[in-house]
């Protein structure tokens, strides 16, 4: 997928928690904002003072379902707008549990 059609995947409201692991071994804890197919954008407390680099590689591990029948990801990813409080994932590979959860979200 070329980066001038990065935004072919609608994005969903979907609030779920995340951790964003580093290349350097950083952890950053968070919820994202929206989610799609390609990526998700994850806010976190302004107060945390993490340098992330555009490009920089990823993993981020997500709740999705939570209770009796809990559902946790990780993915593979990379930044790709960080701002002030929030960050912006696009998702390099994704695995079958993420891709079933989010197409259940377009439905």
């Amino acid at each position: 997928m070329s980066h001038s059609n990065r935004r072919n995947y609608e994005r969903r409201l979907i609030h779920k928690f995340a951790l964003i692991k580093l290349a350097n071994g950083e952890i950053l804890e968070g919820r994202t904002r929206d989610m799609s197919v390609g990526g998700a954008f994850i806010e976190y407390d302004s107060d945390i003072d993490i340098d992330l680099t555009e490009g920089e590689e990823c993993s981020i591990s997500m709740i999705l379902e939570e209770g009796e029948n809990e559902l946790t990801t990780e993915i593979y990813g990379s930044i790709s707008h960080p701002e002030a409080g929030g960050v912006g994932c696009d998702f390099l590979k994704i695995n079958l549990a993420y891709y079933q959860f989010i197409s259940e979200q377009y439905d």
